[in-house]
């Protein structure tokens, strides 16, 4: 894309479902028979990343396509997970530099992978794959099955900065998130803050769980609304790779979605040193604290 986007609040956050394209409906049908990931899933994942857009670029980042991959990223995965695919002839042009990155052996084949990413069948096989792997370490690191928000979670946080969030999540879902993942909150303040007030991990949740349909009911504790200190006893955050890494926005679509729902109880607590201050990489004209819009992008 050549211009920022400026799609306005979904009124509806079930309208965008409503409005997927058939073509889109048909890649996410075939690469859920392809990986096993549940079809309603990736559709949700498309529509808060992508808005179902098959040739969305992020506006400040590398994010590009159905699912939001960014270069470095989709090129790892081609590389897993290119032969299983049809994909072998790139999969044997990516080699591991030194540095441990995936590069291509020359500057027309790069570009050439890259653009797979706004096939949106490619895209959506790619997005079940990482999920696959997402799933695994999560139900490894929590000893139980998760659902769609805490893969989604995943993605936005990376699988270990996501296990770190949802062990907190168990054992005090009242405290500060934005003091849990300093990172990931100084890259998405609008997630993290309710203007200057900092959400709870608790509230964080819930409001990616109205969207997946997961239980969101850390709201419902009579103590929701006291956000309590941070438990320092949570296990260091290992990231693992994901699409997002929770240090960089998520996409546009996905914070329009997230305004677009009925948020839970806020926290009372505010934080003065954040009040009314913006991210330094915020050039949006909104008064409250928000993030620059831009993609998911690649741990």
């Amino acid at each position: 894309m050549t211009s920022a986007l400026t799609t306005p609040r979904l009124a509806d956050p079930q309208a965008s479902r409503q409005a997927a394209p058939a073509h889109v409906m048909n890649a996410v049908r075939q690469a859920s028979a392809s990986t096993g990931v549940d079809f309603s899933y990736l559709m949700e994942k498309a529509s808060v990343e992508s808005g179902y857009r098959t040739d969305v670029q992020a506006k400040t980042s590398s994010a590009t396509g159905l699912f939001q991959f960014t270069e470095g990223t989709w090129l790892k995965m081609v590389k897993q997970y290119g032969s299983k695919h049809g994909l072998g002839v790139y999969a044997d042009a990516l080699e591991t530099g030194e540095n441990g990155r995936i590069q291509a052996k020359d500057a027309a084949t790069r570009k050439e992978i890259l653009n797979l990413r706004k096939d949106p069948r490619l895209s959506a096989i790619m997005a079940g794959e990482l999920a696959n792997e997402n799933k695994d370490y999560l139900e490894g690191e929590l000893g139980r099955p998760v659902g769609k928000t805490e893969l989604y979670m995943a993605h936005f946080l990376g699988a270990g900065g996501a296990a770190k969030f949802l062990k907190a999540l168990e054992k005090n879902p009242n405290q500060p998130a934005a003091s849990l993942l300093p990172d990931a909150a100084r890259a998405n303040l609008n997630v993290f803050y309710d203007g200057s007030r900092p959400r709870s991990v608790g509230q964080v949740y819930d409001r990616f769980a109205a969207k997946f349909g997961d239980d969101a009911h850390y709201a419902d504790s009579s103590i929701f609304g006291r956000v309590q200190g941070v438990d320092t006893g949570s296990q260091p955050w290992q990231y693992g790779r994901s699409v997002a890494s929770g240090r960089e926005p998520i996409s546009t679509y996905a914070v329009m979605v997230l305004d677009s729902l009925a948020p839970p109880t806020s926290g009372s607590g505010s934080d003065p040193q954040r009040a009314g201050r913006k991210s330094e990489n915020d050039n949006t004209n909104n008064p409250r604290i928000t993030p620059n819009l831009a993609g998911m992008v690649g741990a």
